[in-house]
């Protein structure tokens, strides 16, 4: 099948899973409505605990971040965390590996992954926009620093190698059930490493320095950390360049782990019960 017409069934795929989302309207506005408020409600908690904290110990700055540019990043962190790939696609991976309708999709002339990539993406650019909204919002209450538009047109390339690396990871993980049955073990893992190593609960400026450069050599901090302090503004020119290449570096690793993976468990895939 020629290249653009794969293209054009994959942006279908998005198409329908977009009409989906939207077929249960009071479901849809009621659950997108819930991502405003939550990141609100913590972001005044994380205001009051931390305010709390500068004031008593006459702090100015921790790790580089300045109270409200950390009030910031954590907004960010959630934002950028909720609109990446969800875990919950690597339990529907398990599920179709499992109880066999993966054969159907090996059957047509698709390519599984593909289509599970552009499934998530209505979610992920409503999600986005919701967050952006809500950044905008929060600023009525909060005074929280306004990204450069600089800086936005830096983040949108540096978001989308993060949702290109964060699909490879919970995929690859989601292809383990080829060899083991129940594998939330290693999902829960790896979600969790993402969260701790990749900068998604505090910056990863606050870690001692040993651990600032082992986390630095892992894949997981252009999931949160990179894209958020691009988007603050928390770069110099000159390390622009290498973050992108070794960002790069880790997407074409991913890249070819997960086909190696994949190639691997096809062949050793037998259906239901194999």
């Amino acid at each position: 099948m020629p290249f653009s017409l794969r293209l054009e069934s994959y942006l279908a795929v998005a198409r329908i899973s977009f009409r989906n989302i939207r077929q249960y309207t009071t479901d849809f506005l009621t659950h997108f409505a819930f991502f405003p408020v939550q990141i609100i409600a913590l972001s005044l908690v994380y205001w009051i605990i931390y305010q709390q904290a500068w004031i008593l110990n006459g702090i100015t700055a921790i790790g580089g971040f300045t109270f409200p540019e950390l009030i910031s990043y954590l907004f960010i962190a959630i934002i950028i965390a909720r609109a990446l790939p969800r875990w919950q696609l690597s339990i529907e991976v398990e599920r179709d590996i499992d109880l066999g309708p993966l054969v159907s999709y090996l059957s047509k002339p698709i390519d599984y992954a593909s289509f599970k990539f552009f499934s998530e993406m209505p979610r992920v650019l409503i999600y986005l926009l919701f967050g952006t909204l809500t950044y905008l919002v929060t600023l009525l209450f909060i005074p929280l620093p306004l990204p450069s538009i600089l800086n936005i047109l830096l983040f949108i390339p540096f978001f989308v190698i993060a949702y290109f690396i964060s699909f490879l990871l919970v995929f690859t993980v989601a292809l383990s059930t080829f060899w083991v049955y129940r594998g939330w073990w290693l999902r829960n893992l790896i979600s969790l490493l993402m969260l701790m190593v990749g900068g998604g609960l505090i910056p990863l400026s606050f870690f001692p320095p040993t651990l600032q450069f082992v986390f630095g050599l892992l894949p997981f901090q252009y999931c949160y950390y990179i894209p958020a302090i691009i988007l603050q503004g928390f770069y110099l020119p000159e390390q622009l360049l290498p973050i992108t290449l070794l960002s790069l570096i880790w997407l074409v690793v991913l890249w070819l782990l997960a086909r190696f993976v994949w190639s691997l468990g096809r062949r050793k895939y037998e259906g239901p019960g194999g």
